[in-house]
């Protein structure tokens, strides 16, 4: 087994004692994703994000996502959640010590929503102090995580401006794949959002103002060609490019 909720406490002491020393935690949000896509959208994919990668290391477990995240520019729209910056920092601190008590010699977080890359990358020194003889591997590029998805994009014909960084067609399509049940497919053709550059002004401005400050309704891209067989694909693109760079370590 690879996905600890459906394990029992001594089934995971033995796999561990047997060599499955890698643990491998998403950290998502419950937020705002527009009117096409449910709130918990980010915990949802970090959960397929997190298995998906664990399958591909091998000896490796996936424990549950962090459901809360940093969401502050998105908080102009109900359902949102937010954490402090140092409440998060805290929580990854004590899951990851968690984990290395346990036996795990290599522990993995990896973001899955954009507002927790910048205080995972803050927070990473610590947690590698925090427990010596570890390695300890967070993923903190958004820039390149986001760019792995429109090379994907651009492979179906997508502009990166569609497939977008929040709510357009590259997270509708995964979440298609993922779960169904969170989308909602009639609201797509008014789910047209911000089809501006998401560079660094682009980011900045969002984490100064708000998500609102780009698009009204709360979207990066534009859903309009979202389809299941996107998703899968653009999940597998994700995953091997993760596991790429956490081999490189």
């Amino acid at each position: 087994m690879i996905d600890v909720a459906n394990m029992t406490s001594p089934e995971i002491r033995a796999a561990i004692e047997k060599g499955t020393t890698t643990a491998v935690y998403s950290v998502g949000s419950n937020e705002q994703h527009g009117p096409v896509l449910g709130v918990r959208t980010d915990t949802v994919l970090g959960d397929v994000l997190a298995l998906r990668v664990a399958e591909k290391l091998g000896k490796a477990h996936k424990y549950p996502t962090v459901n809360v995240g940093c969401s502050e520019h998105h908080m102009k729209f109900p359902g949102t959640l937010t954490l402090r910056k140092e409440t998060l920092q805290n929580v990854l601190k004590d899951i990851t010590r968690s984990l290395a008590r346990h036996g795990y010699k290599r522990i993995i977080v990896l973001p899955s929503h954009g507002g927790n890359f910048g205080p995972i990358e803050e927070v990473s020194s610590e947690l590698k102090e925090m427990n010596p003889g570890v390695e300890i591997i967070t993923y903190t590029d958004l820039t390149g995580f986001v760019a792995y998805l429109t090379k994907t994009s651009e492979k179906f014909g997508i502009s990166p401006e569609d497939s977008g960084a929040h709510a357009g067609e590259s997270e509708v399509s995964m979440m298609l794949y993922a779960n169904p049940a969170g989308v909602r497919t009639e609201k797509i053709p008014e789910a047209k959002g911000y089809l501006g550059a998401f560079d660094d002004a682009a980011t900045e401005k969002i984490f100064r103002e708000g998500i609102g400050g780009l698009s009204p309704i709360g979207v990066l891209g534009d859903p309009a060609e979202a389809s299941k067989e996107h998703g899968e694909a653009y999940i597998e693109a994700i995953a091997t490019a993760i596991v790429e760079y956490i081999k490189a370590q």
